[in-house]
């Protein structure tokens, strides 16, 4: 059983050695930390590294071939272990939106923003995002999980200045130590992501590629009995976009299905539909989730305070504020499938689970956002999804 993690490009810090020995942890470290808590032995460690998730590339050394080749390695010591993957996005190219990216996309959320929420409406989203965003806990019991990426966005030794101007940093072979950006510095790496994948089509392409190479890997390999894929904030609508677009036939083996599960915590995907005419068809992912009893499910966790997440199975017409169990007559939700006898469009069930991260989660910064410190209600349930994925995997 595979756990195939990704958060947004902006955040996929993977580790980093620094001159002395220290070691820069990787993004996920702390989930994977929290889920060996609950799951024990049976969650594995990288076997090359000692410890951790198993970091994946997309390139090393400038080479796309190199970066997948570590799926060809072993994921964990021991083939009865869950291994934990992790995917990173490190091209040597800048991670950062370009102007015409952040004013094509906030273009598009104000003609759009209408059918998202009403002028009232809109205020009182501005005015909880805000609240939101300097709920910081200062004496945090641990470190948050969000963490915008320190390593060198560029590797060509010729960016070196634009580095150092961008970063204030002499040397891009030693990144400095992550600090904490506070919760509007937060925000700001977040918009960037979103605008980055919103506008660029080119890098949005290459990182759907990486990944959709990365999940038929893992599927391919005979000892991966099954995948569950787990996305964070931006890595949500990543991880949504390949999953609808992979076919049916990628999934299958000897008659099922190798996706078990689809996770996303602090999920866009909705403002991705409503503000930027986002496709709201599920595709092929619909055949999987639906196709057959016992088939795979979709849980969705957000925080009404995060500024990023919304539920997913509320009606199409749910605007933030009201109540997400009403469904008017004829809304068949917001993530619909066309059903393939008549081509009307049916609802796919997705279950949203409401987390309060300000009063469950350990960490600083973007509390309401920070998902994988909340131990309770956010790892807890992750880690029994993966143990109902190896007991149906067999």
């Amino acid at each position: 059983m595979v756990l195939v993690t990704v958060h947004g490009i902006g955040f996929q810090q993977p580790p980093i050695k620094r001159p002395g020995g220290e070691e820069l942890p990787g993004y996920a470290d702390v989930l994977h930390e929290r889920l060996g808590s609950e799951l024990g032995e049976l969650l594995g460690s990288d076997p090359i590294r000692g410890k951790g998730p198993v970091y994946v590339r997309s390139e090393v050394g400038g080479s796309r071939a190199e970066g997948l080749a570590r799926l060809d390695d072993p994921l964990t010591q021991d083939d009865n272990e869950i291994a934990h993957v992790a995917l990173v996005y490190s091209p040597s190219e800048p991670l950062v939106p370009r102007l015409g990216s952040v004013a094509d996309t906030l273009a598009r959320t104000l003609l759009a923003h209408a059918h998202y929420t009403s002028a009232l409406g809109a205020l009182r989203l501005v005015v909880g995002d805000a609240w939101a965003a300097l709920h910081e806990t200062k004496a945090a019991a641990a470190e948050s999980t969000l963490r915008p990426r320190v390593d060198p966005p560029i590797e060509h030794a010729n960016h070196g200045l634009i580095h150092r101007l961008l970063h204030g940093h002499a040397d891009p072979e030693d990144p400095p130590p992550p600090s904490d950006p506070g919760a509007f510095g937060m925000l700001r790496a977040l918009e960037d992501d979103v605008a980055a994948y919103v506008a660029r089509n080119d890098l949005r392409e290459r990182v759907r590629g990486f990944v959709q190479e990365a999940l038929l890997a893992l599927h391919d390999r005979d000892d991966v009995a099954g995948i569950v894929v787990n996305g964070h904030s931006q890595g949500t609508v990543l991880t949504w976009d390949v999953l609808c677009r992979l076919p049916f036939s990628s999934w299958q083996r000897q008659g099922t299905s190798k996706l078990r599960h689809y996770v996303t915590s602090g999920s866009p995907i909705r403002k991705y539909v409503d503000l930027f005419s986002w496709g709201e068809q599920v595709g092929q992912l619909s055949t999987v989730l639906t196709g057959a009893p016992g088939a795979p499910g979709w849980t969705n966790f957000f925080d009404a305070h995060d500024p990023v997440a919304d539920p997913l199975d509320a009606a199409t017409a749910w605007r933030p504020g009201q109540d997400r169990s009403v469904r008017p007559e004829g809304d068949v939700g917001l993530l619909v499938a066309l059903n393939p006898d008549g081509g009307a469009s049916r609802h796919v069930a997705i279950r949203d689970t409401q987390v309060d991260n300000l009063a469950n989660s350990e960490g600083g910064g973007l509390q309401a956002h920070d998902y994988w410190n909340n131990q309770t209600e956010v790892i807890e349930p992750l880690a029994g999804i993966l143990e109902r994925a190896v007991q149906a995997a067999g």
